[in-house]
C-alpha cells in the first residue's frame, strides 16, 4: 500500500512538472514575421563582459505600438523582440554591427503573473530556444521598470 501511494505521488509530481514546463513554453517562440514589427529603437553596449553586449535592435508588434508611444499598460499579446549583433570596431574608429548573436523576446500574457504578466525567452542566432532562468535573468532586471509595465524601451521617432 505504501509503495502504491509513493508511486502515485511520484507520478503526480511528474505530471505537474511536465504540464508546468509545457505552460512555461506556451506561445514562446520567435515569431517568423518579427521583421515586420515596428522598429522602436537601437542601442549598443560595447562592453564584451556585459550580459547584453552588442548592437540591440528592438521591435514591437502593432498591438503594443500605441502604448509604447503614449505610455500605459500594454494589451495582452504585445510582443517585443530584441535582435542582438556583434560590435565591430574598425582601425579607422568606425563601429558597425557584425554577425547576429541572439534574440530576446517578451510577450504580454496575464497568466505569467510571477513575471509581471510577461513571458520572457531567449533564442540563439538561428532562432533556437535557449533555456534561461527567466525569473532571475530577465524579470529580475525588468522589475526595476515596473512603472512602465516592465519595458525599458522608449519609442524613438
Amino acid at each position: 500500500m505504501k509503495r502504491a501511494i509513493c508511486i502515485g505521488i511520484v507520478m503526480a509530481v511528474i505530471i505537474v512538472a511536465t504540464v508546468s514546463f509545457a505552460m512555461m513554453g506556451k506561445d514562446v517562440s520567435l515569431p517568423k514575421d518579427w521583421r515586420s514589427f515596428i522598429h522602436a529603437k537601437s542601442m549598443v553596449i560595447p562592453d564584451k563582459s556585459h550580459d547584453l553586449y552588442g548592437f540591440h535592435h528592438i521591435y514591437v508588434n502593432k498591438k503594443g505600438l500605441d502604448i509604447l508611444k503614449k505610455g500605459g499598460k500594454y494589451p495582452e499579446g504585445t510582443i517585443f523582440i530584441g535582435a542582438f549583433y556583434d560590435v565591430i570596431t574598425e582601425q579607422d574608429g568606425s563601429i558597425h554591427q557584425g554577425k547576429k548573436l541572439f534574440y530576446v523576446y517578451m510577450k504580454k500574457d496575464k497568466s505569467a503573473a510571477d513575471t509581471g504578466g510577461w513571458r520572457y525567452a531567449a533564442f540563439d542566432a538561428d532562432g533556437k530556444y535557449l533555456k534561461k532562468d527567466v525569473k532571475k535573468e530577465c524579470y529580475g532586471c525588468h522589475a526595476a521598470v515596473k512603472d512602465s509595465d516592465y519595458i525599458f524601451t522608449k519609442f524613438i521617432e
